[in-house]
């Protein structure tokens, strides 16, 4: 298997996201990863946007595809 690292851009299920941490980093469980799945998974705080980030085992992502670029 692979190795994840950090800034990574996976696929889970349907979803393509980000690895933020990994595990014992930042409360991470072991064999898991923290996943960041974009703007849309964010929420408002006081005065500003706060990330939601969400474990999963890193045993279900997959790497992505390489990166449609666009400016």
């Amino acid at each position: 298997m692979f190795q994840l690292k950090r800034g990574d851009i996976v696929v889970i299920g349907d979803r393509v996201a980000v690895v933020v941490a990994l595990e014992g980093e930042d409360d991470v469980p072991e064999e898991h990863v923290a996943l960041w799945f974009g703007p849309e998974e964010a929420s408002k705080t006081e005065d500003r946007l706060r990330p939601i980030v969400w474990t999963a085992p890193a045993e279900y992502c997959s790497l992505a595809a390489p990166a449609e670029w666009r400016h």
